[in-house]
């Protein structure tokens, strides 16, 4: 697959480069796969993701998967009834609901993540010391150009 997603000769690369494309691309193809398995839609398991993080308000939610608020509500309700997530009156305030996933839905996501986290894990294993720490600079590096990218006005002059 390496190369095939993207037309090398349309910008400067290189090797590096190239490779993390390749895996930002597939990392796309995991997350539709993941969903599948779990009889999600892609939006439900964003949901699920932030719901497993810290339970919130559908009008949070919604915030945070750039949907509207009926789209997050309509998002929720397919949830809760498939027994993926409740909801329940938030213990701060009685007059809001926030949203949690439940027993079953947080197990399905665990299910499908957990390998894939111990097989990145095993990944690392043949690296020493000093080359986990390059990746890891690496890495830190290209998650500043993306949230700079993710920006949805990024300061560049072109």
């Amino acid at each position: 697959m390496t190369g095939s997603a993207h037309p090398e000769a349309a910008w400067p690369t290189s090797r590096v480069a190239t490779l993390l494309y390749d895996v930002l691309h597939l990392t796309g193809e995991t997350r539709l796969a993941m969903a599948r398995r779990l009889g999600l839609n892609p939006s439900e398991v964003d949901a699920m993701e932030h719901l497993m993080s810290e339970p919130m308000g559908p009008v949070e939610l919604s915030r945070r998967l750039h949907m509207t608020s009926a789209s997050a509500t309509v998002l929720v309700d397919r949830l809760e009834e498939a027994g993926h997530v409740a909801r329940e009156s938030d213990p701060e305030d009685r007059r809001r609901r926030v949203v949690r996933p439940t027993q079953q839905g947080a197990g399905a996501v665990i299910a499908q993540v957990a390998p894939l986290v111990t097989d990145l894990v095993a990944a690392e294993d043949p690296m020493t010391p000093r080359e986990r720490a390059a990746v890891e600079r690496y890495l830190e590096r290209v998650l500043t150009v993306l949230a700079d990218h993710a920006q949805e006005n990024p300061d560049r002059t072109s």
